[in-house]
């Protein structure tokens, strides 16, 4: 008994998730028509001063994975399943510069007519990724801990003239 060949619409789909998570980690699948299952890594990276400095960002990049995986199931309208998280500890690249790596992992299903609201999730939740690893957290990089409306730290406030 032969098995059913995907369809191209959903093999086309394959290669825009494909591209997609090409930006910031990389992506599994099966298929299992009429769906394909789609099993996707995420890293979320932020580059360090110190080994020290990333003991003190852990928490924040913990925070910035809680965030990103809330907005994915919130875009996806939960078609995608809670994301596992894991920060790793403070490592070195070749060249000398210290780093810190969060890995999300998550899957979802979609058929032809369902896979706009995870395409539009996860492609956002990349992009967010990305723009960590360029900009981290002090530059632009999505951080949900700081502009999150509470008061400002005491060092950011400016003092009133007398």
């Amino acid at each position: 008994m032969a098995l059913a060949q995907p369809s191209p619409k959903l093999q086309a789909l394959l290669k825009d998730f494909q591209q997609i998570a090409s930006m910031s980690g990389y992506l599994n699948h099966s298929f299992d028509p009429p769906q394909l299952r789609l099993f996707f890594t995420l890293y979320g990276r932020v580059m360090l001063v110190s080994s020290a400095e990333g003991l003190a960002l852990a928490p924040r990049l913990q925070a910035w994975c809680e965030d990103v995986s809330l907005r994915l199931r919130e875009g996806s309208s939960s078609a995608i399943m809670p994301p596992q998280i894991q920060v790793s500890a403070p490592q070195v690249l070749p060249d000398g510069r210290d780093y810190l790596v969060a890995t999300l992992t998550f899957n979802t299903k979609v058929t032809e007519t369902s896979y706009l609201r995870v395409r539009t999730a996860v492609l956002a939740a990349y992009q967010e990724a990305v723009k960590m690893r360029e900009a981290g957290f002090r530059e632009g990089g999505r951080d949900p801990l700081a502009g999150s409306g509470s008061d400002p730290s005491p060092e950011d406030q400016e003092t009133p003239a007398s």
